[in-house]
């Protein structure tokens, strides 16, 4: 399979995946053939590009973390809860925790590196996606810190909740493609509490999801918000969230700004270890997270463009590629020929 750019797209391509909506619909089936009709609704649903099937790169695998089925699930109930969060109720507890509890058993059993393939995303409804991906992101990078199940599980669920409080927020302050005026910021930067109680009060979730919630935008230098507490007062779980929250914002399309490259955001986090970011987070994610998804196009330093086939946990700089144009296959981890061979830029 290969990504690519909506733009690209041309009839008789083969869609390698399912593309739904932040409600959890089916918009397009996987094996679809794309026609003219199809290709304008794609790019009508605002997604910047998605898999296709090709016999060039059907070496090209990598299975999501959470299956399809399971993900539109987790946007199903996410968007219950923000819906009647709005309207001051709550939703079922018991789907939320169903769901949490099918994530966590799929990421205690997942060996991949992190985010091995790019998320199709539709333009509407950016806080549900947001909100699944950071929980799916929390929980595997806790499972690859050694997080017990239980937490895990609150890790997910306070994933999935970590941005509830945003119901409480006009709109015309959450999409602001401008700079927050001092007012706007300080009805901003409320949202972790405002979520923190409307939690409280409307479920029965234990203390460490709701202090995820809470904690997710304090720094561990102590310059975040909104009890600029530091270090390990920030429980670890909020610290990972934290983690994954900046990583999806950043590599997502907002209307303040469009996606960064995985590799850019990357360099941002490690640049600011010991900062923001809990450097023991930020060490496990410089070695296994992936900043060359399968399936994308890359450009290497001797010209030649290439497809990433696999990535290798430990080597994330150094994937398994297939160059286009003489369709060879290189490992740049193991291959002496290519020691000399570097990626020099991500074609997304």
């Amino acid at each position: 399979m290969r990504y690519v750019l909506v733009k690209n797209l041309e009839p008789d391509m083969v869609l390698g995946q399912e593309i739904y909506d932040s409600d959890g619909r089916l918009l397009l089936s996987k094996h679809t053939v794309l026609n003219e009709d199809n290709i304008s609704f794609i790019i009508f649903t605002g997604v910047p590009g998605v898999y296709i099937d090709e016999e060039f790169s059907e070496d090209a695998k990598a299975e999501e973390v959470v299956g399809s089925e399971v993900r539109r699930a987790a946007l199903r109930i996410v968007h219950d809860v923000f819906i009647k969060a709005g309207r001051h109720e709550a939703a079922s507890e018991k789907e939320l925790s169903q769901v949490v509890d099918r994530i966590t058993d799929d990421v205690i059993s997942d060996n991949d590196v992190v985010e091995n393939l790019i998320t199709i995303r539709t333009h509407d409804g950016y806080t549900y996606f947001h909100s699944v991906d950071v929980a799916i992101l929390s929980g595997v990078l806790g499972a690859r810190l050694g997080l017990n199940e239980q937490d895990l599980r609150d890790i997910v669920t306070a994933g999935f909740l970590h941005d509830v409080g945003k119901v409480f927020i006009s709109e015309d302050i959450l999409n602001a493609p401008r700079k927050l005026t001092p007012d706007e910021r300080t009805k901003m930067m409320d949202h972790p509490r405002m979520g923190y109680d409307f939690l409280k009060d409307k479920y029965n979730f234990n203390e460490h999801v709701l202090q995820g919630v809470y904690q997710h935008h304090e720094w561990f230098n102590g310059g975040g918000y909104p009890r600029r507490i530091a270090g390990n007062d920030i429980l670890f779980l909020a610290r990972i969230i934290k983690v994954a929250d900046v990583y999806d914002a950043m590599t997502g399309k907002r209307s303040y700004h469009n996606p960064y490259l995985p590799s850019d955001v990357l360099e941002y986090i490690m640049g600011r270890n010991g900062m923001e970011f809990d450097p023991v987070v930020v060490h496990m994610m410089s070695r296994e997270l992936c900043v060359y998804p399968v399936g994308c196009e890359v450009e290497l330093s001797n010209g030649f463009r290439a497809v990433v086939l696999a990535n290798r946990r430990g080597s994330i700089m150094r994937p398994r590629v297939k160059i286009r144009e003489t369709g060879e296959e290189i490992d740049l981890t193991e291959d002496r020929k290519a020691w000399n061979l570097t990626i020099t830029k991500l074609l997304i």
